[in-house]
């Protein structure tokens, strides 16, 4: 095992005297190879990385040549950032072994205005120092409230396989370079930015992810390997996509409330966890905005307790278990002759409308046909969406398709989207639905499809799971209906949340009591 003086290693000097000479102690960590020693590195901060040096004389230089170069100050504050960030950021890049590749490049810059931190032109100058180094991957987060204009760089670049940007802005330029100048990007991920081109054209590209984006003209995107599609809430238009041959998995969420011409952007998304901050789970993230576009389990804010709601189903407002049961455990008094349910459908939303001119919908033209290809789609909206039920008239049949998750706005009129979208899906083999009763949503949209007939074949499915609240009595009919389309019970399941007529009537006992507590007797 090499052995180094101690004095560069600190307390460690004082250690063990009896099995060794004052003037030195073996040193195990700095034993270890370089490629190993970068990849502890690559878990600190730029910072935090140079001072590494003093620890040894083998850890002299590995900051000079470390492939990832972390500048992310904290969201608050800077976060144990040098005082003068834009000088220590601009020596860091001059004193690097001119022979090592900057691999990784993470960016971010504190969200309140600091003179002393770095503005968009040092941020521009990196990126481009980064990419002339052989950059793979790069992270950029923007300010909320500024997005990074980015027109100072050039991505053009041969090296590039990861692209993420978080509060940034692209227009024709950069979506340009992207699709010719990258010819080896892989993954463009796109969160809360703004989409001020038209078209994104790219043979290379394998992932693409758009959360929150807001899309201001109407944007293209044609990927013949694209394998995995995440459209999240996009903002004032839906993109279209062509070309998506090769595409396996595709996650669509929609919120027409975002869909307008008149729609500015703001966020109001506090959290902490944007790309490579805390966590990189995509999955977790498209879990949270699901919740947040109504399709989770709801907050536990209410707590009332030996109240029967007037279905009759128990006593509490809140979750049984986020768990799945078989439907035959919860289906006394539903089954036998199927009284509550007949083919011809018995479930109409009275909901009322509430007040928005939907026909302003822009976008998302032949969205649905897009995803021909796909083996697992997530199709997910409230009540009364407009773009999607728009495109049903379009809709292919889906061969390929083996896993399908579809939300509320599918439920509506008798089943009549899911019966069609069953319909065109012969050979799936789980399907999930994500039911959200609402006391208050509004009127259902017109899908403009005429049902032949009602039933469908669905010969390979193995598993039905049904997300509902305690009081949603539609999960009886679904039930009803696939029996009569020969799917047996043994493969319905059902995840039930609490009772959504009780969190009605506490919201409104509590807005009276809000009020009498206000005025007084």
């Amino acid at each position: 095992m090499r052995r180094t003086n101690t004095r560069h290693l600190g307390p460690h000097r004082h250690a063990d005297k009896t099995s060794r000479s004052v003037g030195e102690a073996e040193d195990r960590l700095s034993a270890l190879p370089d490629a190993l020693l970068h990849h502890i590195m690559s878990f600190l901060k730029a910072w935090e990385v140079v001072p590494t040096g003093l620890l040894a004389r083998r850890w002299r230089h590995l900051w000079a040549s470390a492939p990832c170069v972390d500048i992310r100050a904290c969201s608050s504050g800077r976060g144990g950032a040098p005082s003068e960030l834009r000088d220590f950021v601009n020596c860091l890049l001059l004193f690097r072994d001119v022979s090592a590749p900057v691999v990784t490049l993470r960016l971010r810059s504190s969200d309140e205005y600091d003179e002393e931190a770095f503005d968009d032109d040092d941020a521009d100058t990196w990126i481009i120092a980064a990419l002339k180094r052989r950059a793979q991957v790069i992270h950029v987060v923007g300010h909320r409230r500024f997005p990074a204009p980015l027109d100072g760089v050039s991505f053009v670049s041969c090296h590039l396989r990861v692209l993420k940007l978080a509060y940034a802005r692209l227009d024709c330029t950069i979506l340009r370079q992207l699709s010719s100048g990258c010819t080896s990007l892989e993954e463009l991920d796109l969160k809360d930015c703004v989409v001020a081109g038209t078209r994104i054209e790219s043979a290379s590209l394998k992932t693409l992810i758009m959360l929150k984006c807001t899309v201001n003209l109407d944007f293209s995107v044609a990927a013949p390997n694209l394998v995995l599609l995440r459209l999240v809430t996009p903002y004032v238009r839906v993109p279209s996509f062509h070309n998506l041959g090769s595409l396996l998995t595709g996650t669509i969420i929609l919120d027409d409330c975002f869909l307008s011409a008149d729609f500015e952007h703001g966020s109001d998304d506090d959290d902490d966890d944007e790309f490579g901050e805390t966590t990189d789970d995509d999955n977790d993230k498209i879990d949270n905005y699901k919740i947040r576009c109504g399709h989770g389990l709801p907050p536990k804010r209410y707590a009332l307790h030996g109240y029967k709601d007037r279905y009759g189903y128990g006593g509490d407002i809140e979750s049984d278990e986020n768990t799945y049961k078989k439907y035959s455990d919860i289906a006394s008094g539903y089954l036998g002759d199927g009284q509550n349910f007949s083919r011809e459908g018995n479930y109409h939303d009275d909901g009322g409308n509430d007040g928005c001119n939907y026909s302003t919908v822009l976008g998302g033209c032949n969205i649905l046909d897009s995803l021909l290809s796909a083996t697992s789609l997530e199709l997910l909206a409230d009540a009364g969406e407009v773009v999607l039920s728009r495109e049903l008239k379009r809709c292919p049949t889906f061969i390929n398709l083996k896993t399908l998750s579809l939300g509320e706005w599918c439920m509506a009129t008798d089943f009549d989207a899911l019966i069609f979208l069953l319909q065109h899906s012969p050979n799936i083999e789980r399907l999930f639905l994500h039911l959200k009763l609402d006391f208050n949503t509004r009127e259902p949209s017109k899908t403009g499809i005429e049902l032949e007939e009602r039933s469908f074949t669905c010969n390979h499915v193995r598993i039905v799971k049904i997300k509902c609240s305690k009081d949603d009595v539609r999960v009886h009919m679904l039930a009803h209906m696939f029996m009569a389309n020969g799917i047996s019970l043994e493969k319905i399941y059902v995840c039930r949340s609490g009772s959504a007529y009780l969190h009605d009537q506490q919201s409104m006992e509590d807005l009276a009591k809000h009020e009498l507590d206000f005025w007084g007797d």
